[in-house]
């Protein structure tokens, strides 16, 4: 008998469908170990040695998968295709004594389809203990600093914030966020335009200057000179054009910008999104975010877009190695019953649209001059646009809501009416606030995943650090002032640069570039001494799990 282990209870039953006799899964449901809830676990006069105990609530799953470990012949880890899922798997493993004496193999399982899961099963790999050495440091990293930080919050706060890592950085972008918001200084500038009719048709242009600059009106007397000198103008078409501008396909939706898509055009939040993206992968709908779209998916969308839509819109090498997609192209949107409909016609049209031709749209274009009279010009000119769809491409799944406008057939010399004169101020707006997903996204660029980021999210409103008004989110008082006092005392370890800098070493690390101890002593020579004094933890209670020594793959 081969034990089968999975992350999920759902995921289980998948696999005991499709794999049949000879096979056993059992659900691991999430890390059986981590570091104590209670003590920083860490020993870092001691190569940084960590601490695992069982999770509270894990010891019977523990103890049922051991057994069935011991009573198979090999062992197959089938945890989610991630870095946390490699490390999910060892730490089940590596509490079993009897593992290195079975062959062990790791399952990636791109999507949850029959074909699929025979595929990965046809192809097992040995364990990659490189992407847990990779997630340990991490997790060692971010014990040490978020232990530390929590409890430099409690000076600053008169409590004591259960802040992660994820929730500090995010904590950070806010503050920076505010900051640039704070500090931006409205700048005034005035903007002018003028309407025409002709033909019957109405249009709008703008006012540049001769080097088709926009102006630079410096106050609202040089904007009252400019309404005047436009009223009393002629005016006169000085040439006319088009041209075609090409948009390319986008790309698939990955999770990051899934998040954010299906906030603003679904009204979702990201954690309804990230259960509906579990949902749609365990039903055999959608591909794991982290893997790359089936092979043969892209070529089933090739042939699905030339009988639906046309051979005009096939290109026969157009291949998709990225994003979510769906495992079965032909399986439409309005196949899907449930609530997942929605977010898995983002998902297909998206993926669809990556298939299709670039958009093509038709550029109408014309100079105007105004002067006194006709033929002796202002330093001015108006530049009038307007733009048609001429070739929907992959719009033809994802049309946009801009609406097609036209110009009049215009000649050089024609002359044209004023229908209005509008001369108006325009003022330049800070920059956005984040909103959950936007924030959510910016940290995944650092390389946190998508569940940390949504804990972070949580800690952060549980603590009321930050609140959400209208979407928006923004510190309240206890933020401003943690914020601030976590900046000063630990500098650069709290930023997004850092962050960045973190994440490209765990892919060193992960690759085999570099060692997991040269990066924790590279971390601790640059910032122990700032967490340090606080850092100790106390003595190992009596009966506590051992630390586990990592070996390698062969041996796990």
């Amino acid at each position: 008998m081969n034990l089968v282990i999975v992350d999920t209870p759902a995921k289980a039953k998948i696999l005991t469908d499709a794999l049949g006799d000879g096979w056993h899964v059992e659900p691991c449901s999430g890390f059986v170990r981590d570091l104590p809830a209670d003590m920083l676990g860490i020993d870092v006069d001691n190569d940084f040695r960590p601490t695992f105990t069982i999770v509270p609530g894990k010891g019977n799953r523990v103890r049922r998968l051991m057994k069935a470990s011991r009573e198979s012949e090999a062992v197959y880890a089938a945890t989610p295709p991630t870095r946390a899922g490699e490390a999910m798997a060892w730490r089940v493993l590596a509490l079993s004594p009897d593992a290195k004496d079975k062959p062990i193999y790791r399952v990636t399982l791109p999507a949850l389809t029959p074909d699929a899961i025979r595929a990965a099963f046809a192809a097992p790999r040995p364990l990659d203990v490189r992407q847990v050495e990779a997630f340990l440091t991490a997790r060692i990293i971010k014990r040490l600093a978020s232990w530390s930080m929590s409890l430099h919050a409690r000076k600053a706060l008169d409590r004591k914030p259960a802040l992660t890592y994820s929730s500090i950085v995010a904590l950070r972008l806010l503050a920076e966020r505010e900051q640039v918001i704070a500090a931006h200084a409205p700048d005034a500038r005035w903007h002018a335009t003028v309407t025409f009719e002709a033909a019957g048709v109405s249009f709008t242009a703008q006012v540049f200057n001769a080097k088709g600059a926009p102006l630079a009106l410096r106050n609202a007397e040089q904007a009252t000179q400019l309404e005047t000198l436009l009223k009393q103008g002629v005016y006169w078409v000085d040439g006319s054009g088009q041209a075609l501008k090409v948009h390319p396909a986008p790309k698939p939706l990955t999770l990051p910008t899934l998040i954010e898509a299906a906030e603003s055009d679904l009204a979702l939040t990201p954690e309804r999104v990230l259960t509906l993206v579990d949902t749609l992968y365990e039903a055999g709908w959608i591909t794991h975010p982290a893997c790359a779209p089936l092979p043969e998916i892209s070529e089933a969308a090739q042939a699905y877009i030339r009988r639906e839509y046309g051979t005009d819109y096939a290109v026969p090498d157009a291949i998709v190695s990225s994003g979510v997609a769906p495992t079965d192209i032909n399986r439409v949107p309005e196949d899907l019953p449930g609530d997942g409909v929605a977010l898995y016609t983002l998902i297909w049209k998206s993926f669809v649209a990556a298939h299709l031709p670039p958009a093509q749209e038709r550029i109408m274009g014309a100079r105007i001059l105004v002067g006194a009279a006709s033929g002796s010009a202002y330093p001015l000119e108006l530049r009038a646009t307007a733009t048609m769809l001429y070739a929907d491409g992959w719009r033809r799944t994802l049309p946009s809501a801009v609406k097609d406008a036209a110009l009049p057939s215009l000649r050089q010399g024609d002359e044209l009416h004023p229908a209005q004169i509008t001369v108006d101020t325009v003022t330049g707006e800070p920059p956005d606030r984040y909103t959950t997903a936007t924030l959510i996204r910016a940290l995944m660029r650092f390389g946190t995943e998508q569940g940390a980021a949504v804990r972070a999210m949580a800690a952060l409103c549980a603590a009321e650090i930050m609140v959400a008004k209208d979407g928006d989110l923004t510190l309240t008082e206890s933020g401003v002032t943690l914020a601030a006092y976590l900046t000063e005392t630990f500098g650069s370890l709290t930023s997004p640069d850092y962050a960045a800098e973190l994440n490209t070493e765990l892919d060193r690390i992960a690759s085999g570039e570099r060692e997991r101890l040269d990066v924790l002593r590279a971390f601790w020579s640059r910032f122990g001494a700032a967490l340090r004094p606080i850092s100790a933890s106390p003595s190992h209670p009596a009966g506590e799990h051992k630390p586990v020594v990592l070996r390698p793959a062969e041996e796990a």
